[in-house]
């Protein structure tokens, strides 16, 4: 069984997730009724859009890691520690006992919930699963039992598969895509925060009146006020902060305006992304409902994919910037 199961994390490991993904959704649209043809489409445009999302998200990450790095010299900040963000934490959490078995054991307690009309998230996310090998594998070494990390791994799935549905309804009408949830741990666990800073927020008057929304803030300020535009003098303010003493003024102002044009271009190009991972997904959500409608009565049932497909609203780029 290790040996399959080494062998299985080997495969997906080594195609990634925009070779592995676009697979699954193609089955899974074929499953669901979608013509061969159109279930094959679905999953190239999806692969695609992550392709394109990974791409924008480097330029982002790129550009904000070294100004990141230079505002931290500026200010004479010591770091002591280093966030070694998710690609290690993934690559630990997948390499430990617990995460050999992970894969397998999430997806039997997804099918297993979906059966029982527990849950309505089909978790095609199989890279974030390292978020309950993670919890698992934490489980695993304070108390020396493997079944022990198993187990801990189990439930973090079905709480990332509550979590998805309880936002579902939210997520789908604010950022515009049917059929989808975010059974994503590091996200979703947010919410009941986001929720009660808001509650928070709507009893303070005058700043629960205030519409500050991407729509809100263009219709005020016009061009000043798109998207694009912020994206652009968020990253001149940041160039400006971190590159203002670079060099001389020439390479000042290169950098200062080569980190404008970036945000900028983030800004513009991750909502185009998402739409183009709408276009593949649409089809698979359309051919889950009228599955569900002809054999089980109309019931929902949502595909759950990272929050990656988020990050393309206006706001939160704009909140991602603004927090650096």
């Amino acid at each position: 069984m290790d040996v399959f199961l080494t062998a299985l994390k080997a495969i997906i490991d080594g195609l990634g997730a925009t070779v592995v993904l676009p697979i699954i959704i193609f089955f899974f649209a074929w499953i669901l009724g979608a013509k061969p043809g159109r279930a094959f489409r679905a999953g190239v445009m999806v692969g695609i859009a992550f392709i394109g999302i990974n791409l924008v998200i480097g330029l982002m990450w790129g550009t904000l890691s070294d100004v990141a790095q230079a505002m931290v010299t500026n200010l004479g900040i010591h770091r002591d520690v280093v966030d070694v963000g998710w690609p290690s934490a993934a690559a630990i959490a997948f390499g430990s006992n617990v995460g050999l078995w992970v894969i397998p054991v999430a997806l039997l307690v997804n099918v297993v919930l979906l059966v029982t009309r527990v849950t309505k998230t089909l978790n095609v996310d199989v890279w974030n699963f390292w978020h309950f090998a993670f919890i698992g594998s934490l489980v695993a070494a304070a108390t020396g039992n493997l079944a022990a990390g198993i187990f801990a791994a189990a439930i973090a799935a079905v709480l990332a598969l509550f979590l998805a549905d309880w936002t579902a309804k939210g997520v789908q009408k604010f950022y515009g895509v049917p059929g989808i949830s975010v059974p994503h741990l590091t996200t979703a666990p947010g919410v009941p925060i986001a929720i009660a800073v808001n509650w928070a927020i709507d009893k303070i008057p005058g700043l629960r009146d205030l519409d500050a929304d991407p729509d809100a803030i263009q219709k005020k300020f016009g061009i000043v006020g798109e998207p694009v535009i912020q994206g652009l003098v968020i990253g001149l303010a940041l160039g400006i902060l971190g590159y203002y003493n670079a060099g001389d003024a020439q390479t000042v102002i290169i950098k200062v305006l080569q980190t404008g044009m970036n945000l900028a271009a983030v800004m513009v190009l991750l909502p185009r992304m998402v739409q183009i991972l709408m276009e593949g997904l649409i089809p698979v959500s359309e051919a889950a409902r009228d599955f569900m409608q002809k054999r089980a009565s109309g019931r929902e049932i949502y595909v759950g994919l990272d929050s990656a497909i988020l990050i393309g609203h206006p706001s939160a780029i704009s909140s991602s910037l603004i927090l650096v």
